[in-house]
């Protein structure tokens, strides 16, 4: 009985996706078979493939791309596919997986025209779906779901050669420590001083709604140019706490607990980051629920800082190292810095496409190691810090917060050899096998 799906790929232009694929069919319980999992080098490999094909595939899965509508490779066993289809009498036999969105369905090989195909281009995740439809709905044999066996083949093939050694090692982090808050963080009773329906996003310094209050950093008097009225406000109507307690977990009342508290500080200090970025020369990308930030081109000179490129050309595109930041209280106040890339053709606007933006991605992420990511981090903090010790993020016309410029070390008791080729990203994109998340990926990623 045939039970095998056999997926048809150009290499190495394909690899990510095939390897992707394939450990997620076989986490589901499918019979599996493409070259990147099952052929070994140096012996007659096409003699092998011909084999699977014809005697053992109950499904051929063709990966579609630019490169492989015309790789020698894929056209044969293209050809020897439709062999099986025909003697099968099955037009559901090849599927075509199209992943490329700069080939239309125009360009397709005259073989694979007229057969239906399943879209991966938006989502990897929604062509799954999609195709995991397709193989119920043609009733493709399946054991029951097993993620430990697709992780076990990725320890064994992907991770072979990546073992801990005993041995202490200093690791950077993308944390950088809040050196100092101001003293107070205090609640302004402006409940009948505001008009009405009014945002309070557009006040000059961190600010957040809390019952009838405002709370912020900044004392009473910050707000009398956007909000006259508070001009005659008396302070003794405000509640103020000391920012050290409510640090150390020492400060509940009936008015607020000591965990929304620090909710509302961290809320303050993400804010106060974002309006100082805002106020930068960078540009701006808004994210499902934060902000992106980066350099255009030409902001920097020959675009570097401390001689780190910040921007660069991948073929026809520019890339652009860029940076989201967030706090954080736990273990200890730190603002956590992420890393992005983002594309433009024109070195300003970003290319809207998301999937273009996610394979470009992958394929610059792909020549950085973990020294590139830390440098560029590094040297973006360093801009922000015009090269000091710290930087400051303002949150009232008299009160600052302090954030590092030096990123938290940590000490492992273990280190691992570095391997020959970077494949964090296929990592990242290949660990999580104990479930599908059909969600479709947001441009953070």
């Amino acid at each position: 009985m045939k039970t095998k799906i056999f997926i048809s790929h150009a290499s190495p232009s394909e690899n990510d996706f095939t390897k992707w694929l394939a450990l997620k069919l076989i986490a589901l319980g499918y019979d599996i078979w493409c070259d990147l999992l099952f052929l070994e080098k140096g012996i007659d490999f096409w003699k092998i493939i011909e084999k699977e094909i014809r005697v053992n595939t109950v499904k051929f899965l063709v990966v579609v791309s630019e490169s492989s509508n015309k790789k020698e490779g894929v056209l044969n066993e293209l050809a020897t596919a439709n062999k099986v289809k025909r003697e099968l009498c099955d037009d559901t036999f090849i599927i075509p997986l199209i992943i490329d969105e700069n080939l239309r369905n125009d360009d397709l090989n005259i073989e694979l025209v007229r057969l239906s195909n399943i879209d991966f281009r938006k989502s990897w995740a929604k062509g799954l779906q999609d195709l995991i439809e397709s193989l119920e709905k043609t009733k493709v044999p399946k054991k029951s779901p097993d993620p430990s066996k697709s992780n076990q083949l990725y320890q064994q093939i992907f991770l072979h050669n990546k073992k801990k050694i005993e041995r202490e090692e200093i690791y950077d982090s993308n944390w950088f420590s809040i050196i100092s808050f101001p003293s107070e963080l205090r609640f302004h009773y402006f409940e009948n001083l505001m008009p009405k329906n009014y945002d309070i996003r557009q006040l000059s310094f961190p600010a957040i709604r809390y019952k009838q209050y405002v709370c912020t950093f900044a004392w009473e008097y910050d707000f009398m140019e956007q909000l006259p009225k508070t001009e005659l406000y008396n302070n003794k109507y405000s509640i103020k706490m000391s920012v050290e307690d409510v640090l150390s977990g020492q400060y509940n009342t009936e008015f607020i607990n000591n965990l929304e508290c620090q909710r509302l500080i961290v809320q303050l200090v993400n804010k106060a980051f974002e309006n100082t970025m805002h106020e930068s020369k960078l540009q701006i990308y808004q994210m499902s629920n934060k902000f992106g930030y980066w350099f255009p081109k030409g902001e920097l000179d020959k675009d570097k800082y401390n001689k780190i490129q910040l921007v660069g050309k991948q073929r026809d595109k520019n890339w652009h190292f860029g940076i989201s930041g967030a706090g954080k209280l736990y273990p200890f106040p730190v603002l956590m810095i992420s890393s992005h890339i983002f594309f433009t053709e024109d070195g300003r606007k970003l290319i809207e496409s998301k999937s273009i933006q996610h394979s470009a991605r992958r394929k610059q992420g792909k020549n950085w190691w973990n020294d590139d990511w830390r440098n560029k981090i590094n040297a973006f903090i360093k801009y922000l810090a015009n090269n000091e010790d710290s930087f400051s993020l303002e949150v009232g016309s008299e009160e600052k917060i302090i954030i590092s410029s030096a990123s938290v070390e940590f000490i492992s008791e273990v280190t691992y050899n570095i391997p020959e080729k970077n494949t964090l990203l296929d990592e990242v994109e290949l660990a999580d096998l104990n479930m599908l998340d059909y969600a479709e990926d947001d441009l953070s990623s």
